[in-house]
């Protein structure tokens, strides 16, 4: 039987940061260990690289539009999920443009030299093919990647180092501060995986993707929450899984 890694990974953190390419990815790949964490008391930064601007397959709407759109329900979600309105971030990183850059890098490495936090989830930064099973797999969008490469870039050595952004210290809540520990999504087979039991919280998960009414259904939300959080090893438990690192 699966075993929750909750406590063992979180019992000594108190402030945790979601770094994801995309509004609705949070809620995809974590929604459930947020709404989790933020329950638990712990405090919560979630940041979208960009406003997803370009995710639509209607021809009548603009960039602006869509992006507005978006970031309208995101903050619902985020609301549903519990975060609070200064740790809800948006870069404004054009969508499908996103790149490991030091342009991204810096706007990422000022959010952890302001929130400190003691862990980093984020996408993939490995696989170009993300593989489910054995039958199951997807590709692992640029900006995706991207974004995972430039959060772990930024947690160190940037947001460490004075001498990189050092106009981020006008700033006076901002200060050096390095991540060493990070939960990667979309790792289904890894001999580093753990498991968040999310039983007490996947309704929140679903509610929070379902927020995201130009992109899901509430049936839509419903059945990637069974897909990413059933198994039969999990009885009748809910599990997300993630890539745990400890890169000191």
């Amino acid at each position: 039987m699966i075993q929750d890694d909750y406590k063992r990974i979180f019992e000594n953190k108190h402030k945790v940061m979601a770094v994801f390419a995309h509004p609705d990815d949070a809620e995809l790949y974590s929604g459930g260990t947020i709404a989790r964490l933020v329950g638990d008391g712990k405090e919560v930064m979630v940041v979208k690289v960009t406003s997803g601007d370009k995710g639509s397959r209607q021809e009548k709407i603009t960039s602006k539009e869509l992006g507005n759109t978006r970031e309208s329900e995101d903050r619902k979600a985020m609301r549903t999920l519990g975060i609070k309105d200064e740790n809800n971030i948006y870069l404004h990183v054009e969508d499908g443009t996103v790149m490991d850059s030091l342009e991204v890098i810096g706007k990422i490495a000022e959010q952890i030299r302001i929130f400190k936090p003691d862990l980093i989830i984020t996408h993939n930064p490995e696989d170009k093919i993300i593989r489910f099973d054995k039958d199951v797999n997807w590709v692992n969008y640029r900006d995706h990647l991207n974004t995972a490469l430039a959060a772990i870039d930024a947690a160190y050595p940037y947001a460490r180092d004075l001498l990189f952004f050092p106009e981020h210290f006008k700033n006076k809540n901002t200060s050096s501060h390095a991540v060493t520990e990070f939960l990667l999504v979309d790792y289904y087979n890894h001999e580093d995986l753990v498991y968040i039991d999310i039983t007490n919280s996947v309704e929140t998960r679903v509610r929070a993707h379902a927020a995201h009414s130009s992109q899901y259904s509430v049936e839509a939300a419903q059945n990637s929450a069974d897909f990413f959080t059933k198994s039969d090893n999990y009885g009748n438990k809910r599990f997300e899984r993630f890539r745990y690192v400890v890169a000191d």
